[in-house]
């Protein structure tokens, strides 16, 4: 064989190494024998036991051991050499490990019990859980996918989903109708309570790419059975466990209150978030023990919707988000619903946002643009001249409703003018009629002077019955008020106007709404003192004019009882009176509803930015002092009845002692008089309370008992120091922090408070203030009993039930738990974050910003139209055609613009520097075993080069003889002075600096010139 030949083969089998690249240029025949001395420089830790967190053992390396092939670890050593690969990444050792140990067990735990694949999901190592997958059994599949969740690796939890073993798993259990897994058994060392889904956890963690993959498959959260549900199922669920009946309430609730989820699979987010929330607030009133829980998800469902008001950019928008109503897929309007059932909810952050007070207040000067704008004194002007104009304002609204001068009265701003300059008039007139209280009656208006002909039966009368059981009676007496002054009359007129008022509101709102306001409440306790005052009055007048004329007739004189009662109704002097005579059932009555005509003032005080937060903070305070009250009232009734029983026997002390001469007379028993009697001793404990108690009050006087003096004076003292100490401090702390509480959310109160202020006239009625409204009694009463058997169930627009459709549309309750459907119907293919709600925007016009139809913008103006029989006067059904902007477009724009702002909002965690350390901990270990198979390679080639060189020895001492074999030995001394470049090998190596083996530079060494390698080579 020819040494070309020769120098070929050496070349091919170089090449032909396992881990060595190719070159394109050919590889000098001199530096084969380089490859023996090569060496890889290895970490000075490599093949060094390391000790992983929680294990009990050392590992090692195999692609690094020091150990020959033929002897292989303990079992329990390769356990933790797999267990250790799995955690830091190093997935050819994973894959050596399982192919050389096919029985080893896959779901081998660590000290703290933490399988292979659960380690590797911790330290989100992809290509180690997907190698895991195969052989990991589907109590750990599920673990793994939930603990992905839970940390937050979006993709390992992907690839779990999508995983042929978990789609199979998911299938199984799909089949068996395990949808909630409430009956799942429990393992010990799970992570997780056996009825979290992937899809409860990850909208839990608002995960929108999880979220929406498992609502695309088909996926949905349960809602759970209300709390007094007493069904078979959920009897069935109490008796195996309460405690996990509970929490699987709350679990399931936390899935549904996300914003991940309500974003993706609600068409109306914020009927969703609405109805969950107050839904929420009642169970966190039921369910005491998960009470801050519930409250904490109903207050991240008022943030969310919040949220989503910060994302809406035009007018349009905000009036087609602001006056939804109906239901979801339906395009129908009205005159600021969503805003109205917020307030029903009591959403204070949505009202109180800027963008709907923007509206509001553009609603309120309606029609009064300028007004909006003027300053006061212009304002002042223009308010004056509208009271000199209301007289025919009002003659033209009676005669013709629709003219655009009579709609005037229906502004809102105007409306609230006008009822409280009636209430205010109302006021002055309760004023002058106590004033006029006194001058009805007088010692001059008497029988004989206004009656001289009723005195002169009244005479005989008095003469007939003189000497007999009949007190004498007065020669004259004063008289009762026979007529009611011009202002009682227009007090009269006022009620009947606010009683009118009162049953149109309870006739459009219904009675439970209209009771849950506490001003209505007011109200009908308002009126309903006054009708009890002004009855009793006309009653007195009447039964006055009545014995008046029984007196007309002497022959009543024989009717003694007749006439005794006839003079009693005459006579106005109060020393002959009842204790129940009606006149003093009246003035109470009376006095309780002035004082609740003043207190009303406070319904109109939100309309001021600086009494509106003092009257909240008012009411707030009024609260504190009615709970403390009951702990009040518990004091006082326990220290009342306790003094009474010490002190009982002196105020019976004249019915049970005897009077005999010589008996001293005891004087100046304190406490007879302050704790005799039951009413006595509350009297004394109450005023106590407030500084008004004598020390003394518990003195006997003569009375030598000093041990039950004792004992007064410390229950006595006792109270004092818990009544005046200690609760009223309290009281007086618990009103601090309600005043504090309401400094601080002073704003956004106020502005709720002023918007149900607001909304009360905006709403259609009220045009004609109290008493003029009188004037449309009849026409509103014979309208509303003909229209409304005709109607039949039929509510006013401004009334209509907003959330008549909840129990069925709302996504809690219908199929809206699915992924939103495109346009046609259909499921979009890819649930990317581009289209977020899974919607097809094939139609890009469809989502262009245009102006909708007349009859839209009229019911978002809040003009009043002509009420319609077919459709209400606001609301209109509109078609969602392809130039119009509908709300599902709109929606879709606003929770897409959320999405985004998440996304680019979130921060830079700690979560993703760990993910960086492990994709750099996996890359190491990619490293050194890449390494490693060099050094392999290495020693393989020293091996192959021997052989050949000795073949090569052997055949030049038989074809050259002996000056042959001295050839060769002076080319393999220059060969062992050589060494051959790492970059002929195209691998990265490096050598340690200063080692014998460093390359010598030196020229004799090394040929470099490869015409003369070439003249050698041919030589030899």
């Amino acid at each position: 064989m020819s040494s070309p030949s020769l120098a070929k083969i050496v070349r091919s089998k170089a090449h032909g190494g396992a881990g060595v690249p190719k070159r394109t240029n050919t590889m000098p025949s001199n530096m084969m024998t380089v490859l023996s001395r090569i060496k890889v420089d290895i970490p000075p830790n490599q093949g060094k036991g390391r000790r992983r967190p929680g294990s009990t053992r050392y590992s090692y390396m195999s692609s690094v051991s020091q150990e020959s092939e033929g002897s292989k670890p303990a079992f329990v050593d390769v356990e933790e050499e797999f267990l250790h690969a799995a955690e830091f990444g190093d997935i050819p050792n994973v894959r050596r490990i399982l192919e050389d140990y096919a029985d080893i067990n896959v779901d081998c735990i660590d000290a703290l019990g933490r399988t292979a694949l659960r380690l590797a999901v911790k330290n989100e190592h992809l290509e180690v859980v997907e190698v895991l997958l195969e052989k990991s059994n589907q109590h750990h599949i599920q673990e793994a996918v939930l603990q992905a969740i839970s940390a937050g690796h979006t993709q390992i939890a992907e690839t779990i989903l999508k995983h042929r073993r978990y789609l199979e798993m998911w299938k199984e259990r799909r089949k068996l109708g395990d949808t909630d897994g409430f009956y799942k058994t429990a393992f010990p060392d799970s992570q997780f309570s056996p009825d979290i889904t992937p899809l409860i956890l990850a909208s839990q963690k608002n995960q929108y790419e999880i979220v929406q993959l498992l609502l695309l498959r088909g996926e949905t959260i349960m809602k759970p059975h209300k709390f007094s549900c007493a069904c078979q199922e959920c009897r069935n669920k109490m008796k195996f466990d309460q405690l996990r009946l509970a929490k699987y309430r709350l679990n399931a609730y936390k899935g549904l209150a996300s914003e991940a989820y309500i974003s993706l699979s609600s068409k109306d987010p914020i009927l969703t978030a609405f109805e969950l929330a107050a839904e929420l607030r009642r169970l966190s009133r039921v369910e005491k023990h998960f009470k801050s829980e519930y409250r904490e998800l109903a207050d991240q469902l008022s943030d969310y919707v919040v949220k989503l008001l910060d994302r809406i950019r035009t007018q349009k928008e905000l009036e087609l988000v602001l006056n939804k109503t109906g239901k979801p897929h339906q395009e129908k309007f009205d005159s600021l619903a969503r805003f109205k059932l917020a307030l029903k909810y009591k959403e204070k952050k949505f009202v109180a946002h800027p963008s709907c007070q923007q509206r509001l207040v553009r609603l309120w000067y309606n029609g009064m643009g300028k007004l909006e704008r003027a300053t006061w004194p212009k304002r002042l002007t223009m308010i004056a001249l509208f009271l000199c104009a209301y007289p025919f304002l009002i003659f033209l609204h009676v005669l013709c409703p629709n003219t655009k001068a009579a709609k005037i009265l229906q502004y809102p701003a105007l409306k609230f003018v006008c009822n409280a300059m009636s209430f205010f008039t109302f006021l002055l007139l309760i004023v002058v009629s106590t004033i006029e209280s006194s001058q009805t009656v007088s010692k001059y208006r008497t029988l004989r002077s206004v009656y001289p002909d009723r005195h002169y039966v009244y005479t005989l009368f008095c003469n007939a019955t003189a000497g007999s059981y009949i007190e004498d009676l007065p020669h004259d007496f004063p008289l009762r008020p026979s007529f009611p002054t011009i202002t009682e009359l227009l007090l009269t007129a006022w009620i009947i106007g606010m009683v009118f008022q009162e049953c149109s509101q309870l006739f459009h709102h219904g009675l439970m709404e209209h009771l849950q306001d506490f001003f209505n409440l007011l109200d009908i306790l308002l009126i309903t003192t006054y009708i009890a005052t002004f009855t009793l009055r006309f009653w007195t007048m009447y039964k006055f004019h009545a014995s008046l004329a029984f007196l007309s007739y002497e022959e009543n004189i024989a009717n003694e009882r007749k006439m005794l009662e006839s003079i009693y109704w005459l006579n106005t002097d109060r020393l002959y009176w009842s204790p129940t005579d009606p006149i003093n059932f009246l003035e109470g009555s009376f006095a309780v509803a002035n004082i609740l005509s003043v207190a009303r003032i406070a319904y109109l005080l939100p309309a001021n930015e600086i009494l509106g937060p003092l009257q909240i903070s008012l009411g707030r305070m009024l609260k504190d002092i009615a709970k403390i009250c009951a702990l009040l009232v518990v004091v006082i009734f326990a220290f009342m009845v306790g003094l009474h029983n010490l002190y009982w026997y002196y105020d019976e002390r004249d019915d049970i002692e005897l009077d005999y001469p010589g008996r001293p007379i005891v004087n100046d028993v304190n406490a007879q008089e302050n704790f005799g009697g039951v009413i006595a001793s509350f009297r004394t404990v109450f005023w106590a309370m407030f500084g008004r108690g004598e020390p003394d009050a518990v003195k006997l006087g003569g009375y030598n008992n000093t041990f039950t003096a004792d004992i007064g004076y410390f229950i006595y003292g006792m109270y004092n120091i818990a009544m005046v100490t200690v609760l009223l401090n309290m009281l007086i702390a618990m009103m601090t922090r309600s005043f504090d509480l309401i400094a601080e959310d002073s704003d956004r109160e106020w502005k709720f408070s002023r918007s149900l202020l607001y909304m009360d006239y905006i709403s259609y009625g009220g045009t004609l203030p109290v008493p003029i409204n009188i004037i449309g009694a009849p026409k509103a009463f014979f309208k509303m009993l003909f229209c409304g058997c005709c109607c039949c169930g039929e509510k006013h627009p401004e009334t209509e039930d907003l959330d008549e459709d909840i129990e069925d549309e709302s996504p809690m309750y219908s199929s809206r738990n699915r992924p939103i459907q495109n346009g046609r119907g259909h499921v979009g293919k890819q649930g990317s974050l581009d289209d977020p709600r899974g919607y097809a925007h094939h139609n890009n016009h469809h989502l262009e910003t245009t102006e909708v139809n007349g009859k839209v913008n009229e019911a978002f103006d809040g003009t009043p139209t002509k009420p319609s029989r077919k459709m209400p006067a606001t609301m209109v059904e509109v078609e969602a055609t392809e130039d119009k902007l509908t709300y599902q477009q709109t929606m879709q724009r606003i929770v897409q613009r959320y999405i985004f702002d998440i996304q680019r909002e979130a921060e830079v965690t700690e979560d993703d520097f760990d993910e960086i350390k492990q994709d750099l901990s996996s890359f190491r270990y990619d490293l050194l075993n890449q390494m490693a198979n060099k050094n392999i390679v290495e020693e393989e080639l020293k091996a192959q080069m021997a052989t050949i060189l000795a073949q090569l020895q052997s055949l030049n001492e038989e074809l050259l003889g002996k000056d042959a074999v001295k050839t060769v030995k002076n080319f393999e001394k220059k060969a062992d002075t050589s060494r051959l470049r790492p970059t002929d090998l195209n691998i990265p190596v490096t050598f340690a600096p200063g080692s014998p083996e460093d390359i010598d530079e030196n020229p004799e060494t090394i040929n470099e010139d490869p015409e003369k390698e070439e003249q050698e080579n041919e030589e030899t």
